[in-house]
């Protein structure tokens, strides 16, 4: 794969040395090719569709040459000569626009397979004539929105192109035939088109005068296919594919991108801490669940972090006698517990914010929980250390005793519940330490597969020096090989 990364860099340096590949993504799905090919093919056209215009004597603008009611012996004979005659109704190939189920279109039409192409042509003697109609609109519907048009005189009429106004018409053919019905019949050919349609072949022999056989048929079939792809390159057909194109491929792009996030596991709708890690998502998945993985256990930490500086700041160390009693009054209140404030920077005991109202206010003794040793082993078991939290603030203990609410602490509660947050500590831990390993397990495999792509880094960069170097020697090879043929004539 990373062979053909090379060479695909090289061929597109070769095509543009100023073409930018750094922005380029790797497209990693199942049957990407597919997709891509049909993008591709879109621009190869296997089914056309021709007018054949007849013009008899003296006709020389449009309503007469589409006026033309019924057919001639010699067009008959050219026409056997370019395809097969078909019935329209229930025709199974390619209809180019005409109607095989009604017969609005008309009962016959000329049809032809040449080298896996399918031709259909619209004759205009053989499309529905239109009475009191001098345009003929019906049959210039068709012949119209065409592309590349024959016209077939029986003796020497001119003809302008000028005379038939479309917006799709950018070529004709024009075929004369020299003496109809004989065993001498021969066909004058000649060729124009719009100035922006590039030259197209094959090219005219010299006198263009084809003997009526095959080799005609080859021609003018192979001179009417390359004329339609001439004209795509014309200005305005050029435009519309340019803007097919780039809506293409921005469909594909997208279509790409978003089969290659599905394919790596990395959609955009969040999911949950606990979705399950999926099996068939390769390196990228694995890569995405560690992360998740990762924060999932960032939060569960954050929240046990809580619960014990909580429990830290409001007493984690054994005390084996009371405590003196603090010489600053306060306020009694009718629960067992009370809060001293704290200030935020030093750690000093300050004064109540409101003053004492009253003589008789005792002071009350406070009495510091001790923390069992359970919960000690719990802390030592992920490495955290209880000193770290006594001292820190919480925000919430810098407020006054008169403004803080009067609950009871957490580990001044009953042995039941204290029993049970000792429990859900616990299975928070065990729950932690699985993450952690598993969490080492992934990190393992991740350093594994970052090893081996830098190994492949190191090849593909060495790859890259070979490859810049060969290219700079078929430069000066050319270079070497443009000098040396410059001072000769090219063969004719």
């Amino acid at each position: 794969m990373f062979r053909k990364d090379v060479i695909l860099y090289i061929y597109l340096q070769l095509l543009n040395e100023q073409l930018n590949v750094d922005k380029f993504t790797a497209v990693l799905c199942p049957r990407a090719s597919q997709p891509i090919a049909a993008y591709d093919e879109h621009v190869l056209v296997s089914k056309f569709k021709f007018g054949i215009l007849y013009q008899r004597f003296g006709q020389i603008n449009e309503e007469e040459l589409f006026s033309n009611m019924h057919t001639s012996a010699a067009l008959d004979e050219f026409l056997s000569l370019l395809g097969q005659k078909i019935h329209l109704k229930d025709h199974k190939g390619y209809r180019g626009g005409l109607d095989i189920k009604h017969g609005h279109t008309g009962d016959d039409a000329v049809y032809e397979v040449f080298r896996e192409r399918e031709i259909m042509f619209h004759v205009s003697t053989l499309l529905p004539y239109t009475d009191h109609d001098p345009q003929q609109l019906q049959r210039k519907r068709h012949i119209g929105n065409d592309i590349v048009a024959i016209v077939f005189q029986e003796s020497n009429t001119p003809f302008s192109p000028d005379m038939i106004a479309s917006h799709f018409l950018h070529a004709y053919i024009v075929v004369q035939v020299l003496e109809p019905q004989t065993p001498n019949t021969r066909y004058k050919v000649s060729v124009t088109a719009r100035d922006d349609v590039p030259f197209f072949g094959p090219t005219l022999p010299n006198p263009a005068v084809f003997k009526k056989g095959p080799e005609l048929k080859e021609f003018l079939l192979t001179k009417l296919i390359n004329a339609e792809n001439a004209c795509y390159k014309a200005e305005k057909f050029s435009k519309l594919e340019l803007r097919t194109r780039t809506s293409l491929l921005q469909s594909l792009v997208d279509e790409l991108r978003d089969k290659s996030r599905e394919f790596l596991g990395g959609s955009d709708s969040p999911s949950a801490p606990d979705t399950p890690k999926s099996d068939g998502g390769g390196a990228g998945s694995r890569f995405i669940d560690t992360v998740r993985k990762a924060l999932t256990a960032r939060v569960r930490s954050q929240s046990v972090d809580n619960n014990l500086i909580n429990a830290g700041t409001q007493g984690c160390k054994k005390s084996a006698a009371p405590q003196p009693p603090p010489s600053i009054p306060e306020t009694a209140t009718p629960s067992s517990g009370r809060s001293l404030s704290k200030s935020s920077g030093g750690g000093k005991k300050s004064a109540p914010s409101s003053p004492v109202s009253s003589p008789d206010i005792q002071s009350h003794r406070t009495t510091r929980a001790t923390m069992s040793e359970s919960d000690d082993s719990s802390l030592n078991s992920v490495d955290l250390d209880a000193a770290v939290y006594v001292d820190s603030d919480t925000g919430l203990e810098s407020m006054s005793s008169a403004e803080t609410t009067n609950k009871a602490c957490s580990v001044c509660l009953d042995g039941e519940a204290g029993g049970r947050q000792v429990d859900q500590l616990r299975q928070e831990v065990t729950r932690l330490k699985c993450d952690k390993l598993d969490l080492l397990r992934q990190n393992v495999t991740c350093q594994q597969d970052i090893k081996r792509l830098r190994e492949k880094e190191l090849q593909l960069k060495s790859d890259l020096a070979s490859a810049s170097k060969e290219i700079l020697r078929l430069r000066e090879l050319m270079k070497e090989y443009s000098g040396g043929s410059g001072g000769e004539g090219s063969p004719v």
